[in-house]
């Protein structure tokens, strides 16, 4: 479900306001939904749109019951903001960028991101 978040994400950040929480629902969980649907509010408000997607390279992948935790060492460089208008390329993510998951299976027995979070280290692709 972890891949799936970063494809249903621009998939709702294009989709009009009142049908982006219907997409997102099928990969995020609270506290992850509501902080979604904010930032992609505030990132069409500011006339910008996300452009490509990340280099995922999950590992350290830990099922405990309903829970499970994932650490991925993203290369975003070929992923950033846009200017809706024009198209052009604004920003950019870093290599090497260490993301943890926090996933919940939930009662319908579908695993949903909750959190993610950016640790401020560094990491290698091949953890």
């Amino acid at each position: 479900m972890y891949r799936e978040l970063y494809h249903a994400g621009p998939r709702a950040e294009q989709a009009p306001p009142e049908e982006r929480r219907a997409i997102l629902e099928q990969v995020a969980t609270q506290p992850l939904l509501d902080t979604m649907l904010k930032g992609i509010a505030a990132l069409r408000a500011s006339g910008r749109v996300t452009w490509g997607q990340p280099d995922l390279h999950t590992y350290d992948v830990q099922v405990h019951g309903d829970r499970a935790a994932l650490h991925d060492c993203q290369d975003a460089r070929k992923a950033g903001q846009a200017d809706d208008r024009t198209g052009k390329r604004l920003t950019h993510g870093m290599p090497a960028t260490h993301m943890v998951a926090a996933l919940v299976k939930e009662t319908d027995g579908e695993w949903r991101v909750a959190k993610v979070d950016q640790l401020e280290q560094p990491c290698s692709p091949a953890a």
